[in-house]
């Protein structure tokens, strides 16, 4: 491997790290912000995956219908001024 293969592996590994590293903290702000963030949504998530998998939906369908329903709950919720938008969702 020469010395320009060298650091871009290195660089790229940092990245990987970095990302990692960005996405644990985000994980780890949103449970201190949800108490019991982690519980319910496992809770919800444990509900609903057993008989949309039995079903035959895979991973995907499955992410498309819970994004589907945040975004559908974040509307609600800014129409009702409970939340302030604060990015384009």
């Amino acid at each position: 491997m020469n010395q320009n293969n060298l650091k871009l592996n290195i660089m790229n590994k940092n990245d990987k790290l970095q990302n990692y590293l960005d996405f644990q903290n985000k994980v780890e702000r949103i449970e201190k912000l949800t108490s019991h963030g982690d519980w319910d949504t496992r809770y919800y998530l444990e509900k609903i995956i057993p008989p949309l998998w039995a079903d035959g939906f895979d991973v995907e369908d499955i992410i498309d219908y819970i994004t589907i329903k945040i975004h559908s709950t974040i509307t609600k919720l800014e129409n009702e001024k409970e939340i302030v938008p604060t990015k384009s969702v």
